[in-house]
This record gives C-alpha cells, structure tokens and sequence, in this order.
C-alpha cells in the first residue's frame, strides 16, 4: 500500500505501536512491582512517555534497575489522556532538565556532537508560533489527507533556538517518536514553516514504517557520499531523504498554487529545489542502493509520482548514465 501519497495506515501503525507500548510498559510494572494499569483513554503516544520507556529498555539492558525504574515512572507520569492534535512550545531553558536532556542528549547521539541545540525566548517562541499555525494552516487547506497524517504523527513541536555554529535546523527521531523540532527566527515565512513540518512529518511516517520494514539491506556501517550534503552517510539515510524530498516537493507545488503573492513564489521554489536534489539522490539509491521489496516499492512509487509533477527528470537519468 502507498505511504507516499498519505492513507489511513499511518493511523494503524500508530495505534499498534501505541498498544505494543502499554503491553510493554504493564510487564515492566510487574517487574518493578509497580501497579501501572493500561488505560483506554490513553490514544496517542507522548513522545516524552516513548522517549522515557526506550531510556528505560536501555538501562535495564545495562544492568541498572535503579535507572530502569526511574524512567519508567517519568514513562508512565508523561502519558497523555485523548488524542487532541500536536502541541507547540518553545525549547526553553526554564523547561525541567530531564526533558531538556533527554533532547539535547539526543541530539548529541544523532549528530556525534557535530550539531548543537539552543534555547528560545518566550516572546519569540510566540512570534514564531503564530507564523508556524499559518504554515500549517496553509497545508491544512492544500492537503487535509496530508495535515491529518502529522495531526496523528506529531505529538509536539518545540520551537528551538540557534546553538553553535553548526545548530539544529529541524529534527525527528525513533528514539522520540513523535517530537519535532523547529529552528524558529524572525526571518523564517509560513512557508519554511510548511516545509519542515512536512519535512519531520515524512521522517515520522518511515520510523512508523521500520517497526516492519527497514527499507534497504546495506550494511550500517558502510557509508556514501550523499548529493549535496558534505558528510558521508549510510544508505537508510539516503533512502529517508528520496521520501522526504517526495513529500515536499508535491507539498510545495500544492502550496504555490493557493499560497499568497510572494508565499506562493517561495513554495515554487523550495518545490523545484526539492525535485533536483530528489533526483540526485534517486539516482544514488538506483546505483548503490539494495532495497527490501517495501524499500523498491517506495522507491518505484516515489519516482512515478515525481516524474509526473517535474520537469528535472533528466538529471536522474544523465546520473545514471554519466556513472557520476
């Protein structure tokens, strides 16, 4: 089934996952002898709840019950009652340590150190909030298919400031499935603000995926020069980057045909910049990419649907043939 072009499964993937989450949080609670009770009303996954509960597996792998235990109350303390649409906040430094170590360590372990994470003022989490809500209200009226899948994706985005030189631009993980992070500044439109919740949103989709398919079979450890990026990278990276750079590229064009005035230009072009690095990174995936039949199947279907839409096609197929 189509995971490109947004259906109904995602909310069936979330909910499995949701119920493999309490299944295993009510054993860890006859292992710490705790009186956890799995409960109905719980029918969305916090992040912050996802994020303890995997702190906690790795404690407990290591031996440190103490740990093991202290994560699953903070687990069990962070679930969340209903299932209302995502929440935004601002990555602030009044935030209570633990939640701002569990990202900030996060981030450290998916970059190794290279990319830093730094706090933001209310007033200007606010300021950015209010420009963020019309992205997604502009992708609301684009795409509802395609809002409704990060309504169910995302259960909060954290607004964070610039770091280091090197800082977070937007970000997404497993290990806290469901929270996104957003570079917020004064300069960013509604439109950046599309394109990185549709961005981390894509990201989500395939981390939900890998609980059944981890899309190619290249070893981890061997790594490729990625187009336009100046790092090395395995092959699942290269393959998340062909989904995302699918999903904004079909978002943006959407978005330049009902966005206003200069939006609409920069949705367009944001669009076309996606389509050309789409079809260098298809191209790479095509040479040195073995794929999972799920991950050739992703794959075929990205490529259809993008030729249909763009005018670059011939950069995929001069790569192929040049050997690059």
């Amino acid at each position: 089934m189509s995971i490109l072009i947004t259906n109904e499964e995602y909310r069936q993937d979330s909910y499995a996952l949701l119920n493999q989450y309490k299944e295993s949080m009510s054993y860890l609670a006859s292992v710490f002898n705790d009186d956890y009770q799995k409960s109905d009303s719980v029918t969305k996954l916090s992040w912050k709840s996802f994020a303890f509960y995997n702190k906690c597996i790795k404690s407990l792998q290591a031996n440190d019950a103490d740990s093991g235990l202290q994560f699953f109350q903070e687990a069990k303390q962070n679930e969340r009652q209903g299932s209302e649409g995502f929440r935004v906040s601002g990555f602030s430094e009044n935030n209570r340590k633990e939640e701002i170590d569990l990202v900030a360590d996060e981030v450290r372990e998916e970059a190794s150190g290279k990319i830093s994470i730094g706090f933001i003022s209310a007033d200007v989490a606010e300021i950015e909030k209010a420009k963020l809500i019309a992205g997604i209200e502009l992708l609301k009226a684009q795409s509802l298919d395609l809002y409704n899948e990060a309504e169910v994706l995302i259960d909060e985005i954290v607004l964070t400031g610039p770091g280091d030189e090197y800082h977070v631009r937007s970000a997404s993980s497993y290990n806290l499935l469901g929270l996104v992070l957003i570079w917020a500044d004064e300069v960013h439109s509604p439109i950046y603000y599309a394109q990185q919740v549709v961005h981390e949103a894509a990201h989500l989709r395939l981390f939900l995926k890998s609980t059944d398919d981890k899309f190619v079979l290249n070893p981890e450890s061997e790594l490729y020069t990625a187009p336009f990026r100046p790092d090395a990278r395995p092959m699942l990276g290269i393959f998340h980057a062909l989904f995302v750079l699918a999903r904004i590229a079909l978002a943006m064009a959407g978005l330049g045909k009902i966005a206003p005035g200069k939006l609409a230009e920069e949705a367009l072009e944001k669009g076309r910049v996606a389509e050309k690095r789409f079809f260098a990174t298809a191209a790479q995936i095509k040479r040195d990419g073995v794929l999972t039949p799920m991950g050739q199947q992703i794959f075929d279907e990205c490529l259809q649907e993008m030729t249909k839409i763009s005018p670059f096609r011939n950069v995929y197929d001069d790569m192929l043939k040049s050997g690059f």
